[in-house]
């Protein structure tokens, strides 16, 4: 008789197979941040992004190249088999009558070169590993600082409709008695459906750059995210910290290796007009005074360049050194006026930040309050108030605004100096 109590041996098994799923996935969730701030971010995606596993494989490619680069050309063994010395005593069949041993010799430095070469595109390789990680990083920040901005924005939308929600029922005792004119009357339904509509369009922006870090980091959207508040960037470093390390600037380090790695070429394209000379032992079997006798010999063949001396080879060679150089010149000048125009973009938005909060910014707070305190003793009209409350959250949202391009600029700048945010000041 079929009864309800019977086990199911098919579900427990699927329940034993994600146990170990599920709990991997606490334990992921476990060792997560309480509180995100901008290294433990770029940490979190260094940890995950595929773009520095490819960065390792090809940093491991070269190696394997490099390795392969120095090896000796293999050796080549022959046996031959006829049956001339079965013709010759009468017995008949075949025999084998030679063995002979070939080896080229890269006597030529052929392989020094090679080597040469292969190193260079190594450590190119790993200037290219290093840049990829500082992509990552201003990647991450500029997706951190847009969810530290929608969500500050957020938090003031929220503010603007409580407030706009408060003056509406502090005035619903002089709407009931008759006392509100008809344009205060709407005048307070337009401040408060502006404020809905500005708290609506800051959900959405702030939903897409939660969806964009979340994405960017790997985090299941069941994890609750806390980032640390967006701060004004006090003070920027002098020039010279961005200049003075800029020979180091991973695009610059690979554009030396390409240099470098031409020249190598340069010489193999030399040494290569003469091949290999081939070294061979053979040993024979020949009828020589009626009876089988062995010998032994050793030859050596030599290609001799008389039409093909690999010229248009080297002519190659010495353009892609000379392009190679006018790319490294090209790119110097492009990434030093980058990293001095980026400076002083980011210097003129400190220093507007700063005005901002010292010229509208705080003296539209100030406006707020004494206006709040003046509607309630009487002395001015609501109109006045919702003036002085539209002036102080436009001018909080700007401020806002100018702190998160401050914060992105300077993101921008270490990437073009090569210099990583995980090294930098007041990045928490």
């Amino acid at each position: 008789m079929f009864s309800l109590a019977q086990p199911q041996p098919r579900f427990v098994l699927v329940a034993i197979l994600l146990l170990p799923i599920t709990t991997l996935a606490q334990q992921e969730e476990t060792t997560l941040p309480d509180l995100w701030t901008l290294e433990n971010s770029i940490q979190r995606v260094l940890d995950i992004a595929p773009e520095i596993k490819t960065a390792e494989a090809k940093v491991n490619a070269r190696q394997g190249a490099l390795q392969q680069a120095g090896a000796w050309p293999n050796p080549t063994i022959s046996v031959q088999s006829d049956d001339k010395l079965g013709i010759e005593d009468g017995s008949g069949g075949n025999d084998i009558t030679q063995y002979a041993f070939s080896l080229p010799l890269p006597l030529s430095g052929r392989l020094s070169h090679q080597k040469a070469i292969a190193s260079e595109a190594l450590q190119g390789a790993k200037a290219n590993r290093r840049y990829q990680r500082l992509v990552l990083e201003q990647q991450t920040a500029m997706r951190f600082r847009q969810l530290q901005l929608t969500t500050a924005n957020l938090e003031l939308a929220e503010q603007r409709l409580k407030l706009a929600d408060e003056l509406k029922a502090a005035t619903l005792r002089r709407e009931q008695a008759g006392e509100l004119s008809k344009l205060e009357r709407l005048r307070l339904g337009l401040v408060r459906e502006e404020a809905q509509q500005i708290l609506d369009k800051a959900e959405g922006e702030y939903h897409e750059a939660l969806s964009q870090y979340r994405a960017y980091l790997g985090l299941p959207s069941t994890v609750n995210l806390t980032l640390t508040p967006l701060r004004p960037l006090e003070s920027v470093p002098p020039l010279a910290t961005f200049e003075m390390n800029l020979a180091d600037q991973p695009l610059f380090v690979v554009a030396q290796h390409r240099i470098g790695a031409s020249q190598s070429n340069v010489k193999l394209s030399q040494a290569s007009r003469w091949p290999d000379p081939v070294l061979s032992v053979f040993q024979a079997e020949d009828f020589l005074g009626g009876r089988r006798q062995k010998s032994i010999g050793i030859g050596l063949s030599i290609t001799v360049p008389l039409w093909d001396r690999k010229s248009g080879q080297r002519s190659q060679s010495l353009a892609e050194v000379r392009e190679a150089q006018s790319d490294l010149n090209s790119l110097r000048r492009d990434i030093t006026s980058r990293v001095r125009q980026s400076y002083i973009h980011l210097k003129h938005l400190v220093q507007q930040a700063t005005h901002y909060r010292a010229r509208v910014f705080e003296p539209a707070r100030e406006v707020l309050d004494l206006t709040n305190k003046a509607y309630l003793s009487g002395e001015v009209e609501i109109l006045s108030l919702i003036d002085a409350n539209s002036t102080y959250f436009n001018a909080h949202t700007r401020y806002l605004g100018l702190l998160q391009l401050a914060w992105t600029e300077r993101a921008e700048l270490q990437l073009t100096a090569g210099r990583s945010s995980l090294n930098a000041e007041q990045e928490k």
